[in-house]
């Protein structure tokens, strides 16, 4: 890893090169055509949605707080992951570890990885051995989809366990353009990347194939002093590819292969323990075959198949050379391997009724398995003197078991008149393990006007604890919640769109490990109530404004939490774009509060996020590509510092993460 200083040399470097480029782009160009030329449209949705009701329906009538993202929108945003996308969505204050991973932070509650559920085409992502998507879905490439729709709130409902607090649906193209690019990518710290895609027919079908990978060395930092007391650079490469294979036919088949893979290093390593020897490798494969068929009478059938399968190996070094651990001295530190493999599949149906009257009533069945196919915990701890020599931890690992979830969902969306309309969802599961769970939404959508639109909405959710939590404490009782939500969206002024939404959340039953991390129990009653507001206006000459605040209170709680942080009580995104010729240019920037720490640190709150981005596209470039991206993630180069958790090595400090990231993509159409 190179220091700062040669780092940012190449900084300059590299602007000086891109400005110069940029100059020299601006010649008139007739070839210029682009596969995707859209207006900005950062401020104004799809008229359709999608992920709310299983079904398309409009947006502004959707029984859900909804952000809807297209493929040129998040372009805009220069978004390449999911938890890069979440900084600019309100409700959400990712968090990164010591360790690398990112949590999404919905509504005020950190822990809570396992609580949200990522989909592709409605089918979830989420591993099952800890029932969380946070281990693949930063591994995503975003510009496979056509755009990415996220519900904040409870979605057990429509999806089960685990859609808890948040649902993210990534959906891919239904009808793409034949055709396709080649795209490189080439940034700072030696960030490389190459992506094709191409979409051909052959008769009546569609054949949608999309490759992409992706790497970095990451960026380097200097710490002075870990909990052994040694200093050096942090570790931050990566690398990273996603295959994707679309098939569609217009009698109403589709089918989807989907992989991802990646590996990347500890940014310091396991309890703060700074090293070059923390390596993640992971990998997530899914298959889905779904027929649909509209029925004579108005009614639609469909029924699917899925098999998601993920596989996790992490290999650290907890101790370091000379530590002592269990009172034991480790003169050449302790080596952990952990690995797990584990699937979901399952078949579901859906029929959705025709509009009798008021009424148009929906049925869907699903019977699913999950199953953890392996796990491995070993370790070093009795070899003292040969790290190399792994032994199996005794019980740190949940041995592999299979459970069965059967579920039934039935829905009514009721049209009381021309503006009025409710929609009410009942779904019912039985878990082979958990037993029977009742997810319930009552939806109230009211048309005040032309300009104005209310929701009502009531949620009740669960999430059923994952293997990894039942491995020592088998009575762990899932986690619920219940939610009640209002929006109001409209036009505030002419033009000015916006959105406000206040909402409270009820969660019980929450588990936490309160000390060691595989001392799971639940502890605690929490109440946090909040409000987002969303602004949005277009001016003439393709200019635009867009702005969110986020802000939550927690009411109230029956203990403190002794791991996870607190989270910034208020988060502010505010940015502006326009186009100048063949240039589309967007600013933006995210602002948080200070940062509480948790319960067991007395030391002071960190300053709050301040991070500001900058995207700029150039359509038509004569002699060398089709359309050039800068990206500018974290303009000013500011030190980001997140938190940590608390655990038995004692209070861990925070140490700054990624500051100024650059990055130039060119494509060529095919």
């Amino acid at each position: 890893m190179k220091p700062d200083r040669e780092i940012c040399n190449n900084y300059c470097l590299l602007i000086l090169i891109l400005a110069a480029v940029f100059v020299t782009g601006s010649i008139p160009n007739a070839l210029g055509a682009d596969i995707e030329r859209e207006s900005l449209s950062l401020l104004y949705e799809p008229e359709n949605v999608i992920t709310a009701m299983r079904s398309l329906e409009p947006a502004i009538e959707s029984p859900a707080i909804i952000s809807i993202f297209t493929a040129a929108q998040i372009r805009e945003l220069g978004a390449r992951t999911i938890p890069e996308l979440l900084e600019y969505s309100p409700g959400f204050s990712p968090w990164r570890s010591i360790a690398g991973d990112w949590w999404p932070g919905p509504r005020g509650v950190l822990d809570s990885n396992r609580n949200f559920v990522v989909l592709i085409d409605g089918v979830s992502i989420n591993n099952q051995f800890l029932g969380t998507p946070y281990w693949t879905y930063d591994l995503l490439d975003l510009s496979r989809f056509s755009r990415i729709e996220i519900i904040r709130g409870p979605g057990s409902a429509m999806y089960g366990s685990n859609a808890f607090l948040a649902v993210i649906n990534c959906i891919t193209e239904t009808k793409p353009p034949e055709g396709g690019y080649l795209k490189t990518l080439i940034g700072s710290f030696n960030t490389r990347g190459i992506g094709l895609s191409n979409v051909f027919r052959h008769g009546r079908t569609i054949f949608d194939l999309n490759f992409s990978g992706m790497g970095s060395d990451g960026q380097s930092r200097y710490i002075e002093r870990d909990v052994f007391g040694k200093s050096g650079y942090t570790q931050d490469g990566f690398n990273k590819k996603d295959f994707m294979l679309k098939i569609s036919d217009p009698r109403g088949y589709t089918f989807l292969a989907h992989r991802v893979e990646g590996s990347r290093e500890g940014y310091l390593g396991y309890f703060e323990n700074l090293n070059k020897k923390t390596f993640f490798r992971r990998s997530n494969d899914l298959l889905s075959f779904r027929y649909n068929r509209k029925m004579a009478d108005e009614s639609s059938f469909t029924v699917g198949l899925f098999y998601n399968r993920f596989i996790d190996s992490e290999t650290a070094e907890t101790v370091s050379p000379g530590g002592t651990a269990f009172g034991t001295v480790y003169p050449l530190g302790v080596i952990e391997n952990d690995h797990s493999k584990d699937a979901g599949w399952g078949i579901n149906m859906l029929w959705k009724g025709r509009k009798t009257g008021k009424h148009q009533l929906s049925i869907r069945g699903e019977l699913s398995g999950i199953e953890l196919l392996e796990s491995d915990v070993s370790a070093s701890y009795a070899s003292p003197g040969d790290p190399g020599q792994l032994s199996p931890l005794p019980g740190a690992a949940p041995k592999p078991e299979r459970f069965t979830n059967n579920s039934l969902t039935v829905q009514d969306d009721i049209r009381l008149s021309l503006r009025s309309r409710i929609v009410l969802d009942a779904r019912y599961d039985k878990h082979s393990l958990f037993g029977d769970r009742l997810s319930t939404r009552a939806a109230l959508i009211r048309r005040f006007d032309q300009r104005w639109t209310g929701k009502f909405l009531f949620g009740k959710a669960y999430r059923n604890p994952d293997f990894h939590e039942i491995n020592r404490t088998r009575n762990l009782k899932p986690e619920q919640i219940a939610t009640y939500e209002f929006q109001l969206l409209g036009e505030l002024f002419d033009g000015w769109f916006s959105k406000v939404n206040f909402f409270v959340n009820n969660l019980s039953d929450r588990i936490e490990s309160p000390r060691l991390f595989l001392d799971y129990r639940n502890i605690s009653k929490i109440t946090i109530d909040g409000m987002e507001f969303e602004i949005k206006k277009r001016f003439r000459a393709g200019q635009e404004f867009f702005g969110n605040i986020s802000t939550f209170r927690l009411r109230s709680e029956t203990q403190p939490a002794t791991v996870a942080p607190g989270l910034p009580h208020n988060k502010l995104n505010i940015g502006y774009s326009f186009k100048a010729g063949s240039y589309d240019t967007c600013i933006w920037g995210s602002f948080s509060a200070r940062q509480p720490r948790n319960y067991a640190d007395a030391r002071e709150s960190l300053s709050g996020r301040s991070i500001i981005n900058m995207t700029v596209q150039k359509t038509g470039f004569p002699g060398i590509s089709d359309k050039i991206i800068l990206r500018v993630r974290n303009l000013l180069n500011r030190s980001l510092s997140y938190v940590s958790v608390d655990n038995p090595v004692g209070v861990l400090d925070e140490h700054p993460q990624s500051g100024r990231e650059i990055s130039l993509e060119m494509l060529w159409n095919l």
